[in-house]
Formats: structure tokens, sequence, C-alpha cells
């Protein structure tokens, strides 16, 4: 981090430390394991400089021609994202559904099933591709309180994610509890 220099980019705006923190959260679903040691270690200790510093230096490494146009484009699905899928403890990008919207994108399919009588209200997002190699993945989110809009993930079959085979039982533990 100590090479970028942020003189005369579009980091050189942000002028509060707390809305760069902020900011630098919203990039959470974004991040390797790199970025979220950072993140988790050096959010409160770090100066405005570093913290500039680390910001240009993850879109710079995202987009090194446009880093400012790709900040700007992701930040608007945050944007999106919050807006929807806020809850009243959480802003949208924290939230399960948010994570997996800002990190893949929007679905192809979402199927909604609210009012299934045994089951609580879940959905089931659909990708055709994600990535280069995973095909047909699905994220099933459910919620055990409807007022909250909070979803949690409970089941994905694509690599990497939360993968829990029995969900369709998680779901239905609304009437029945097989334990």
């Amino acid at each position: 981090l100590a090479a970028v220099k942020t003189e005369n980019t579009f980091v050189d705006n942000i002028d509060d430390i707390d809305t760069l923190r902020q900011y630098i959260h919203y990039l959470l679903p974004l991040a390797v394991e790199v970025d979220r040691v950072f993140i988790a270690k050096q959010m409160k200790e770090a100066d405005m400089h570093t913290l500039k510093q680390y910001f240009l230096n993850f879109w710079t490494g995202r987009d090194p021609v446009r880093p400012e146009a790709a900040w700007n484009h992701y930040y608007q699905q945050v944007r999106k994202v919050n807006y929807i899928y806020s809850t009243p403890n959480q802003l949208g990008y924290a939230t399960d559904r948010g994570h997996v919207f800002l990190k893949y994108g929007p679905p192809n399919i979402v199927s909604e099933s609210y009012n299934e009588p045994a089951a609580y209200p879940y959905e089931i997002w659909q990708y055709y591709t994600l990535g280069e190699r995973q095909r047909n993945k699905k994220f099933v989110f459910y919620t055990t309180d409807i007022v909250t809009n909070d979803f949690k993930l409970v089941h994905s079959d694509a690599i990497g994610e939360t993968s829990n085979y029995r969900w369709q039982v998680e779901i239905h533990r609304r009437t029945f509890d097989p334990y």
C-alpha cells in the first residue's frame, strides 16, 4: 500500500473517515481473504491516508484503467441492495441476500414462497452461470421472522457457499421438527 498514490484520484475527494470506513465495509462481499483480514484488523487503527490507499488499490486491482467507474457501478448496486434487503438491524449489504447479490449479481430466477402453510417464508435464487465454471447454481434463503425481512442463507450448491442438503427440513420446522 505504501506505493499507492491517492493524489488526484477519486478517493482524494473522500474527506470523512467514517464514510470511507463504510465504503470499505461495502467491499466485504467482493473481498478475498487478504482483504477480509485487512478490514478486520486495520479498520479501527488505520489512518485516513492508509484507508484511501487501500480503497484505491482495491478498485485498481479490479479495473486498472477505470477504477472510479468500477467503484461507482458497484456503489449503485450497494445502494440498491441497501434499499431492498435492509432489516431493522442491518443494512442490506450485510444481509445474506445482499451479500449474494453483490458477490454474484442479480439472480436469473427468484422463486418466492411466502405463504406455504407448513414452511417458513423462503426464496430460491437460481443463477444460470456463476463465474466461468459453475452452472445452474441455487441459493436458498429463509426467515423465521416475517416482520424483519432478514432472510438467512440455508443452502447453496455453489462452490464455497453454505451447503445443507437438509434445507427442506429446516424450512419446514415451522410445523414439523424431526428431532
